[in-house]
């Protein structure tokens, strides 16, 4: 999420950059064979603006690139916050730049999912969103996403599951700011699961939420149901820490392992300017640098703990 402050800091002479955000993550993010990612804002045009109602410059993509990204989400409450056009062009942007995008469609003949070829085996991605803010566009247009509805997810899910050997499902849902899913997100997830799909992402409360671990078709499936915060301007409790969940996933067994990065949102300021970077917690817990306060190092230790907690390690099918 670009809310104005990451803007601010962002801006230079030549535009907005915003790889410098990204520098401490970026070795752990591009080790993947498939990396994913929620954008959250649009690339809606001038004048560039945070929350109600985002629009971030179509740099925020140079930046995708350059942490090694490879699927970006474009499907959350903030999609058409600059209408069907700043929908339209955040995908272009996102493809024009050779990055797969999931969550919205440039036509009505494009599938509700996206197929990927990681090294030989098929990877589908589909996502879903629980609301638009209210927020409306013309009926002509609603081809362009999809509402969380548990036919169409059923469908979809079935057709991906028939022309992939992996099946990924983002929901955009939840409550903001609950640590625990509610009964609905545990209701939509399972659809997903018992019509095919292998892993179901979760985003929106903006917190850290469980990963929980199904074993359907003799295969373990997971369910994480809130990665938290990557990058935001938000203060609100918790909604500093992130997770990157690095998945191993074997096409006959299943998921044979997970690997939660923990990540922390620092924001300090430098040289009288508010500054932003996403952090990897373990590495730096053991090797602070001299930007980090004793209270950061705490916060660091809280984070760890409760990743601990919520994401725990698997090495083998139980």
């Amino acid at each position: 999420m670009f809310h104005t402050p990451i803007l601010s800091y962002a801006q230079n002479g030549n535009g907005y950059d915003f790889k410098p955000i990204f520098s401490h993550v970026k070795s752990i993010i591009e080790k993947a064979d498939v990396a994913f990612c929620n954008l959250e804002t649009t690339l809606g045009g001038t004048p560039y603006t945070g929350y109600p109602r985002f629009s971030s410059p179509d740099q925020v993509v140079d930046a995708l690139i350059y942490s090694g990204f490879d699927v970006v989400n474009v499907a959350n409450n903030h999609m058409i916050d600059k209408g069907w056009k700043g929908l339209k062009h955040t995908i272009e942007k996102i493809r024009w730049n050779g990055l797969a995008s999931i969550g919205g469609r440039l036509s009505p003949d494009e599938k509700r999912y996206t197929l990927v070829n990681v090294n030989g085996v098929r990877v589908a991605f589909a996502s879903f969103t629980y609301a638009t803010n209210g927020l409306t566009i013309p009926k002509e247009y609603a081809y362009m996403f999809d509402y969380i509805d548990e036919g169409t997810i059923s469908q979809t899910v079935k057709e991906m599951r028939k022309v992939s050997d992996v099946v990924v499902v983002h929901l955009h849902f939840g409550q903001e700011h609950m640590t625990k899913p509610t009964d609905a997100q545990r209701k939509v997830a399972a659809v997903c699961i018992d019509n095919g799909a292998d892993m179901v992402i979760g985003t929106h409360p903006h917190v850290l939420q469980s990963v929980e671990f199904v074993e359907k078709d003799g295969k373990r499936k997971m369910i994480a149901y809130s990665l938290g915060n990557f990058l935001s301007n938000m203060d609100q409790r918790n909604t500093d820490a992130g997770v990157i969940l690095n998945v191993t996933y074997d096409t006959t067994e299943g998921v044979i392992d997970i690997n939660p990065v923990s990540t922390w949102r620092h924001r300090y300021t430098k040289n009288g300017k508010l500054n932003f970077r996403v952090i990897p917690v373990e590495t730096f817990l053991k090797n602070p640098d001299e930007l980090l306060t004793n209270e950061d190092i705490k916060r660091l230790k809280e984070i760890e703990t409760q990743v601990k907690v919520l994401f725990p390690k698997i090495s083998k099918k139980s």
